[in-house]
């Protein structure tokens, strides 16, 4: 025998080496958290109750009114009493839902003195995770989408005024955009929406153009800052920007987004089906504040010697989880029929 066969191994580390920390990063989920900040908003505390035990219910619907658009007569009191009646509506109320899922096999870790079976499980878990919220945060990007103002009240909206509209985005040529956020107020207030308490969120170049402006001081030649009070910023890097656009956004009340998520009675019951093993259980997110997900698992036996290397375990225990979500995701009502409102709080704009 050769003393070649006896160099040294090679030289391995353990786990976590915080080499792969830039691989594993994901992006912000601006949308989710601002659904969270908003919800106690768009929604009471006893419909939240409704939704989150709504599991099973063949429909879903929150009672709003709307409006009667009826104008007040010029004239004084008459004899004559006007017959019109509050108009109730149901909400219906949809909820989207996703699951991923993976596997954990405690005897490849057990024969590994780099990676544990709890560094396995939670490396496995959290990419489960990060790949709900990725799923509900693009549907809630959807859903701001479908939900955006067609129409627009202010003077600085239209062919001839200060800001055109390209399939209802508000196109913002470079000359504008350092008053735009100040613009941006007056064309809420046209529409009867607050100049204050509103939400901006955008994509990933957005922050760049708000940011040089929100840090004009005083001493600088042109002094920006003073548009950005009564605004909280975010961004996603699930709003596509608009094709020929630099950036893309919408600015919106606080409130005109919300979330809540139900999971089964099974789920809630922690039930386990003895004759399958599969067990359920509630599990809160740490991506998604206030949203609570399903955890299936179920445990099996199978051949796992291909994977291992090792010829004999050919009956080795096999961990099965599936991870799921069901989130209804909130806007404001906006009417229907002719009492159907088009110039909405959910502003789009692009930045050319």
């Amino acid at each position: 025998m050769s003393i070649a066969n006896l160099k040294r191994q090679n030289a391995q580390g353990s786990y976590p080496s915080q080499i792969d920390l830039q691989h594993l990063r994901h992006q912000e989920f601006g949308f989710i958290n601002l659904a969270a900040k908003g919800t106690p908003i768009i929604l009471s505390g006893a419909n939240v109750d409704v939704l989150k035990t709504s599991w099973g219910a063949p429909a879903v619907q929150l009672p709003v009114f709307q409006r009667n658009t009826t104008a007040a007569t010029a004239s004084a009191l008459t004899c004559t009493f006007p017959d019109a009646d509050a108009d109730a509506q149901l909400f219906d109320v949809s909820f989207v839902t996703a699951h991923t899922g993976f596997r954990v096999i405690p005897r490849l870790t057990d024969q590994s003195d780099i990676v544990t079976e709890a560094q396995d499980f939670m490396r496995q878990y959290t990419d489960a995770e990060i790949a709900l919220a990725t799923y509900l945060e693009t549907q809630m990007a959807a859903t701001i989408v479908t939900a955006m103002s067609t129409t627009f009240n202010s003077a600085f909206v239209g062919a001839a005024s200060r800001y055109n509209t390209t399939n209802n985005y508000l196109q913002v040529q470079t000359a504008n955009q350092a008053g735009f956020f100040n613009d941006m107020k007056a064309i809420m207030q046209a529409d009867n929406f607050p100049r204050t308490g509103l939400a901006v969120i955008g994509d990933a170049q957005l922050p760049s153009y708000f940011e040089t402006y929100i840090n004009q001081g005083a001493g600088n030649s042109e002094n920006q800052s003073y548009q950005f009070a009564g605004y909280e910023f975010s961004s996603s890097n699930s709003i596509s920007t608009t094709a020929g656009a630099m950036s893309t956004g919408y600015a919106m009340p606080m409130g005109s987004l919300g979330m809540v998520s139900r999971v089964s009675p099974d789920a809630l019951a922690n039930a386990v089906s003895e004759g399958s093993g599969i067990r359920w259980s509630v599990e809160d997110s740490q991506l998604m504040p206030g949203v609570q997900m399903e955890l299936m698992v179920k445990d099996s036996c199978a051949d796992v010697s291909a994977i291992t290397g090792n010829s004999i375990d050919k009956a080795a225990l096999v961990k099965h989880y599936q991870l799921g979500i069901s989130v209804a995701i909130l806007t404001p009502y906006t009417g229907t029929g002719g009492g159907a409102q088009t110039n909405t709080g959910i502003k789009g704009f692009d930045f050319l």
